[in-house]
C-alpha cells in the first residue's frame, strides 16, 4: 500500500513539470517503437537484430562502466545461438518472471565464463538491464527497476515495500507492484493522459497502459520533486570560493598547522604526533603501507605542517628504481658533447641549499625507496645521512672534495608492503630509518566525515565492502596487514561528485586488478570478491 494523498500531490507537481522536460524524456516512448519495430527473434543475424532494436535505448542500456547492450552484442558474436535462447525464453510469458531473470543471469554469466578473452570481468545484466529488455518487449505490463528510483518513491509514498540494494530479482518483482498503485492512479487521471496525447508522436510508442508514463513519475519524484526545496548548492559553492580565493589573495599564503594535516589525512592526533616525533628524533622516516594509503600526500602533507607553511621550494621529491645511481643521486660523469663533465646529482644540489638556509626545515622524499640499491645510491654518504653524524663531513669519490648532509634536512622514504616482487629490505635501510605505518583510515574521523557528507548509499555500501575486504587480506597467511586496500582511492570527491560511474572505475581500474594480482592462484576467492564489489552497483 501507498498514501494516496501523497501521491496526488506528486502528481500535480509531475503535471507543471511535464513540459519542461518532456524534450529530454521522451526517447523512452521512442526506445519502446523503435525496439518493436525492429524486434525479430527469428533474425537470420541475431547480433545485428539486436543492436538494431535497442539502438535508442542511449543511456537505459549503458552508463558510464556499465554496459550490458555493449556485452549483449559481444556474447552474440561470440554465440548468437544462445543469446537467442536466452531470449526467447525470458519472453516467454507462461513462465515464473523469477525464474526467468534467475536463468537469464546465469546463462550470461556461463557465456561470459566460456568465452572470456581476459576483458570480460562482468557481464552486466542485472535487474536494471533485465527489467529493461522486458519493458522493452511487453511495455504494458513491465517497468525499468532501478534501485535509487524505487528507494526513494517507496520512502516518499510510505510504502509497504522496501527495497533492498541486493540486486534481487524479489526486490524487482516487489517493487512493480508498487509502480502498479501508482500506475492506477495515472491511470486515472485524465489530465495527465490528455498532455502526453498531445505530445506523442509517430515515432513515440503510444503507451495505452501509462507504464512509461508511471516510469518517468519515479524519475520526477526522485531527481526533482524531492529537491525542489534544496538551494543551489553549486551557486552556494562558487560564492564560498570566490570568498576564500579573495581572502587568499589579500592576506597571502596562509600557514599550515597539524589541524591543516589533520583535516587532509585521515590520522588522530595521537598517531600524528607519533609520526612527527619519529621525523624530528630520528631525522630519516619510512612511511610504509598498503597501495592507496595516501603514503606520498601524507609525507606531503607532514613537510608543510613541521613547515608551518606551504612551500614546495624546500621539498623535492624523487622515485628510486632499480637503476637509480650513485651518478644520479650524488654526483658523476654525464656526456657532454664530445667529452664528460662532472654534473652534481639531485641530493648533492639539495644538500647544498639546505646548507645555505639552517634555519628552516627542508624536506627530500623519495618515493619506492626499497627499489634501490641504498648502498650503491647513497656510496659514501650512507654514513652521513644518519642523525649522529649529521654535519660530519666525508671525501667523495668523484670529486674529491669534502661534503656533509645538513642537520636541517629530513628524509621521509614511502614504501609499498604489498609489493611482492621486492627482495628484503635492506639492513643498511632498517638502522637508519624510523619505519611508521600508515594503515588504510576508512574508519578514522576524518574518513567518516567525508564518508558522510556524500549521503551516499551506494558509497556506504561499497565502504563496508573494503572494510569486509580488508578483514578477509588482513587474516589470510599469504597476505596481510600490508596487503589492504587503502582508503586514497576514495578521496578527493565533493559529494556532486560521487557519482555510480566514479565509484565503478575506482573498482574496475584500481581496486579488482590488485586483487588479481593477490589471488591470482585462488580463482574462487577472486571471483567471490568480484561479484561482491560489483554487486555493490547491481541495481544502480
Amino acid at each position: 500500500m501507498i498514501d494516496q494523498n501523497k501521491l496526488s500531490s506528486i502528481l500535480a507537481g509531475y503535471k507543471t513539470h511535464f513540459m519542461s522536460h518532456w524534450d529530454n524524456e521522451k526517447y523512452k516512448w521512442e526506445a519502446v517503437k523503435h525496439f518493436r519495430d525492429h524486434w525479430d527473434i527469428d533474425a537470420e543475424d541475431f547480433g545485428d537484430m539486436f543492436k538494431a532494436a535497442t539502438d535508442k535505448t542511449y543511456n537505459l542500456l549503458a552508463s558510464g562502466y556499465a554496459y550490458p547492450r555493449r556485452m549483449m552484442k559481444n556474447f552474440a558474436k561470440a554465440d548468437a545461438e544462445a543469446v537467442r535462447r536466452m531470449f526467447r525464453e525470458l519472453y516467454d510469458e507462461s513462465r515464473d518472471l523469477a525464474e526467468r531473470v534467475t536463468a537469464f543471469q546465469a546463462a550470461t554469466e556461463e557465456i561470459r565464463a566460456k568465452y572470456d578473452d581476459g576483458t570480460w570481468r562482468n557481464h552486466y545484466q542485472n535487474t536494471n538491464a533485465i527489467s529493461t529488455y522486458l519493458w522493452l518487449m511487453f511495455p504494458d505490463k513491465y517497468y525499468i527497476y532501478k534501485f535509487e528510483l524505487f528507494r526513494d518513491v517507496a520512502a516518499e509514498l510510505s510504502a509497504d515495500y522496501k527495497p533492498r540494494r541486493d540486486g534481487s530479482v524479489y526486490t524487482m518483482i516487489g517493487g512493480f507492484a508498487m509502480y502498479d498503485e501508482i500506475c492506477a492512479a495515472v491511470q486515472q487521471d485524465g489530465e495527465i493522459r490528455k498532455m502526453l496525447t498531445d505530445v506523442l508522436t509517430d515515432s513515440c510508442y503510444h503507451d495505452p497502459a501509462m507504464k512509461t508514463v508511471t516510469i518517468d513519475v519515479g524519475f520526477y519524484l526522485s531527481r526533482y520533486y524531492l529537491h525542489k526545496d534544496e538551494p543551489d548548492i553549486n551557486a552556494n559553492t562558487k560564492a564560498s570560493n570566490a570568498q576564500l580565493s579573495k581572502a587568499s589573495s589579500q592576506n597571502g599564503d596562509p600557514g599550515y598547522s597539524k589541524e591543516d594535516f589533520l583535516s587532509a589525512v585521515y590520522m588522530t592526533e595521537e598517531r600524528y604526533d607519533v609520526l612527527e616525533a619519529l621525523l624530528r628524533n630520528k631525522l630519516n622516516l619510512i612511511l610504509q603501507g598498503a597501495p592507496g594509503v595516501g603514503k606520498t600526500f601524507t609525507a606531503k602533507k607532514l613537510a608543510y605542517a613541521m613547515m608551518g607553511e606551504r612551500d614546495d621550494s624546500r621539498i623535492e621529491v624523487v622515485q628510486f628504481h632499480q637503476n637509480y645511481s650513485y651518478e644520479d643521486f650524488i654526483m658523476g660523469n654525464r656526456p657532454d658533447g664530445a667529452e664528460f663533465r662532472l654534473t652534481d646529482g639531485i641530493f648533492y644540489r639539495f644538500c647544498r641549499t639546505a646548507e645555505n638556509d639552517p634555519d628552516k626545515p627542508y624536506f627530500f622524499i623519495i618515493d619506492e625507496i626499497n627499489r634501490g640499491n641504498m648502498s650503491k645510491i647513497f656510496g659514501e654518504l650512507l654514513m652521513l645521512i644518519e642523525k649522529d653524524y649529521r654535519g660530519t663531513k666525508a671525501t667523495l669519490a668523484y670529486s674529491g672534495m669534502p661534503f656533509s648532509v645538513p642537520e636541517n634536512l629530513y628524509i621521509i622514504g614511502m614504501m609499498n608492503t604489498a609489493d611482492r616482487s621486492l627482495a628484503m629490505i635492506d639492513y643498511a635501510l632498517r638502522r637508519r630509518f624510523s619505519f611508521f605505518e600508515i594503515e588504510p583510515g576508512f574508519s578514522s574521523e576524518g574518513f567518516i566525515k567525508y564518508q558522510s557528507s556524500f549521503a551516499n548509499e551506494t558509497f556506504n555500501s561499497l565502504i563496508d565492502q573494503i572494510k569486509m575486504l580488508n578483514k578477509e587480506i588482513a587474516e589470510d597467511k599469504s597476505l596481510g596487514r600490508g596487503f589492504r586496500i587503502g582508503h586514497s582511492y576514495f578521496c578527493g570527491r565533493k559529494p556532486g561528485e560521487c557519482t555510480v560511474d566514479w565509484m565503478r572505475s575506482v573498482v574496475e581500474f584500481d581496486i579488482l586488478p590488485q586483487l588479481s594480482e593477490y589471488w591470482f592462484d585462488e580463482p574462487d576467492k577472486l571471483r567471490r570478491w568480484e561479484k561482491n564489489l560489483r554487486g555493490v552497483f547491481d541495481d544502480e
